[in-house]
């Protein structure tokens, strides 16, 4: 392989355009990782939506102007009622067993 001016000019282009498809490859990468972060972003706050949601087709009566906040707080009182008439429940069966034994 000679040494020319025009075979050095050659080269360097081949160099130039490798680097050049390099940096297209780098940018096309940096341009799409923000997408992949915003999607990864909001791939729980759509989980966290379609959780709350079933939470309010759940829980009886609850006031969408309450948001959030309002929704536990119904829903803790809710799991609470529904404790109370468990326990009432089970009463009543041990009330029942015991009457019809004697």
């Amino acid at each position: 392989m000679g040494v020319t001016l025009e075979g050095q000019r050659k080269e360097s282009i081949w160099v130039l355009m490798r680097r050049q498809r390099a940096r297209r490859a780098l940018v096309k990468k940096i341009m799409i990782r923000p997408k992949k972060r915003l999607e990864a972003h909001r791939r729980p706050c759509r989980a966290i939506d379609r959780r709350v949601k079933t939470l309010k087709e759940l829980v009886p009566n609850t006031k969408p102007s309450e948001g959030l906040d309002g929704l536990f707080r119904q829903t803790a009182d809710y799991i609470l009622a529904l404790e109370m008439k468990v326990r009432v429940m089970q009463t009543m069966v041990q009330v029942l067993t015991e009457t019809d034994c004697v």
